[in-house]
């Protein structure tokens, strides 16, 4: 235990003048930002769940090659920070990544002598983490990061300490120095900074909650302490928009129109593809359309608001064997992919999907990153305070996605989906199928729809902060990113900002037993990095479908079948494996999980609950042997 009369000791000389602006967060070394997250940032709120709110300075946040400052007002609203995002420092020179905990072995990351050191000061534990350099910052030292990054999502709620001990090396192999804001608290010296001294009453509880988990104040380079942001403020949002859309549509039939109903080339595999539009309920201003500005409208409250109502597309594809079959056939809500609209649904891959499993896909546009979104998306990278303009968006489209699915058990089942007086479809069975993007907000669907109770992710994951470095997808984004904030360290936290805002849409964390998930994963997938696939799995308690060609770290293994639950499954096509450091594959293999085994597997599933290793043992599917 620190002896506190240190501060008292203190308080007898004068104030210490630390070479940091006062806006900025007094324990870094050379950002304004960094360590990020860190309570420098937050103040005593007892109106929010945490009993905290981030009260972050305007100027603190990353300003743009057109010297535009970053609003900090989006994120104030906030009771704590990201629950997913890593914790981010950076030292002048930059960092050594000879012995950092590993992405392979993060049991190390826990032992007593582990140079990095997250601690859960609610619980005392250790938490399980790997620590990296940011490698594309590997030609600027002085801008390159330190990310500490969680095995799975932190604990809601949770006040957490950061350790950087003194085990971690510069990048020419010498010693990190300390930086002074630090020494000042850790000697208790008065300083002349606002942020520093109001740190301080709490700042004892992190040096003793770290000395009694075993990590001395004499190790330290620097350590500090944040809040996560609570489930509450973190699901406000949507939950409102769900319920209050689920309210205004009620047990009513929806509206639809048709623009087009045709067979797909001869009809022998799709019957029919229709086109056409339906009525959903509508949060955002200027009528939903994607221009700039778009946002959801609020309440008194700060929660969305119903504005009427709004057209949205879809696509479906009937296969031929709906007709053919004796019983009404299954509906399979569809996500699409990055950056795609509701058309996907119909293109070859789910052409041949519709017609293994002989059930009938349809989708609409994702809003918020449909393909109509990429120009608010471009804002947001080019202009972090505009990311609501994706982020509020992404609340409409999970909506338009739980009133599609409501449309599917009425209106579609009793009106579209017929062969003459008889019903083609079971409105009692509505399953979702995402493919990478749309299984990546899968889980979020599957959470908030009240009827939809499996769920098959292809190639999906969490969190974007960690699964865009490593995205081949999201290279080009990065780049706009990068030319708007050339500083390799500001794009490094603006990722860590955007994922704040993402936090209210990504899935991991959300609680769906009793419902079913089987995530399906290629090692070495280029654009859904696997390390999002094992993250998410860890987070939400997903074990791993045994025999299995490799088994991830900190993963239970079930063999097969299992008869009901969910599952991961990973697929390897022969491929290299990921690269362990924050930087896209070079392989291409994010179709392996396209094979017909896959597609047995998913049907089983559909059917009966089960989840079934079609492969005899694991799943190596080099030169098709998971036809």
């Amino acid at each position: 235990m620190r002896l506190p009369i240190l501060a008292l000791l203190a308080a007898c000389g004068g104030g210490t003048s630390l070479p940091i602006e006062p806006h900025c967060n007094p324990l870094g070394a050379n950002a304004c930002m960094t360590p990020w997250p860190s309570s420098a940032f937050e103040v005593d709120d007892l109106a929010s769940a945490t009993g905290r709110r981030l009260a972050i300075p305007e100027q603190t946040l990353p300003k743009n090659v057109d010297d535009l400052e970053t609003d900090p007002a989006g994120w104030n609203v906030a009771d704590g920070f990201s629950a997913a995002a890593p914790m981010v420092m950076a030292f002048p020179g930059g960092v050594s990544p000879v012995g950092l905990p590993p992405i392979d072995n993060m049991d190390l990351s826990r032992a007593a002598d582990s140079p990095t050191v997250i601690l859960d000061m609610t619980t005392g534990a250790r938490v399980a983490h790997f620590a990296e350099v940011d490698m594309a910052a590997e030609a600027a030292p002085d801008s390159q990061a330190l990310f500490l990054r969680p095995a799975a999502r932190l604990i809601a709620g949770h006040r957490y300490a950061v350790a950087i001990t003194n085990r971690v090396l510069a990048k020419d192999g010498s010693e990190l120095a300390v930086p002074p804001g630090f020494a000042a608290l850790r000697d208790g010296r008065l300083t002349d900074h606002g942020l520093l001294e109001a740190m301080r009453p709490r700042f004892e509880e992190v040096l003793d909650a770290l000395d009694e988990a075993g990590v001395p104040e004499d190790a330290l380079v620097v350590a500090w302490d944040f809040t996560v942001a609570s489930d509450l403020h973190i699901h406000a949002d949507l939950l409102a928009a769900r319920d209050r859309a689920i309210a205004a549509v009620g047990a009513t039939p929806i509206h639809f129109t048709v623009a087009s109903d045709a067979p797909v080339d001869d009809g022998k595999v799709i019957k029919r593809k229709i086109v056409g539009t339906l009525e959903a309920p509508l949060f955002l201003s200027n009528s939903g359309e994607p221009r700039a500005g778009t946002r959801l409208v609020r309440d008194a409250g700060g929660l969305p608001i119903l504005q009427g109502s709004h057209r949205i597309p879809f696509t479906a594809i009937v296969p031929a064997c709906a007709y053919r079959s004796t019983a009404p056939v299954p509906m399979v809500l569809y996500g699409h992919g990055w950056f795609a609209d509701a058309s996907e649904v119909a293109d070859s891959v789910r052409r041949a999907t519709a017609a293994e499993l002989c059930m009938v896909l349809v989708g609409t546009d994702m809003r918020g990153m449909a393909r109509l979104d990429l120009p608010a998306m471009g804002r947001a990278l080019g202009e972090l305070a505009k990311a609501d303009e994706v982020f509020d968006v992404l609340v409409q489209g999970l909506v338009d996605h739980v009133t599609l699915a409501h449309a599917m058990r009425t209106s579609f089942a009793d009106e579209l989906f017929l062969a003459g007086e008889r019903r083609l479809v079971d409105p009692r069975r509505v399953h979702y199928l995402g493919t990478a993007q749309g299984a990546i907000l899968g889980t979020t669907l599957l959470a908030h729809d009240p009827s939809i109770t499996r769920a098959v992710l292809i190639a999906g994951g969490a969190n974007y902060s960690m699964v865009f470095d490593r995205s081949a997808a999201w290279s080009k984004h990065r780049t706009t990113l990068g030319t708007a904030y050339p500083d390799p360290l500001d794009v490094a936290l603006a990722s860590n900002l955007l994922q704040m805002r993402w936090d209210r849409v990504e899935g991991a964390g959300l609680t769906i037993a009793p419902k079913q998930i089987l995530m399906q994963v290629a090692i070495g997938d280029e654009l859904v990095p696997n390390i999002g696939s094992y993250w998410q799995a860890r987070t939400m308690g997903i074990p791993l479908l045994g025999p299995s060609p490799t088994t991830p770290w900190g993963m239970t293994v079930q063999d097969g079948p299992l008869a009901s639950g969910s599952a991961l499954v990973i697929l390897d096509g022969g491929r290299h494996a990921p690269p362990i450091t924050n930087i896209p594959p070079t392989t291409e293999i994010h179709g392996l999980v396209q094979s017909a085994a896959a597609r047995r597997q998913i049907r089983e599933f559909f059917t009966s609950g089960r989840i079934v290793n079609e492969c005899a043992g694991p799943c190596f599917c080099a030169n098709s042997a998971c036809d």
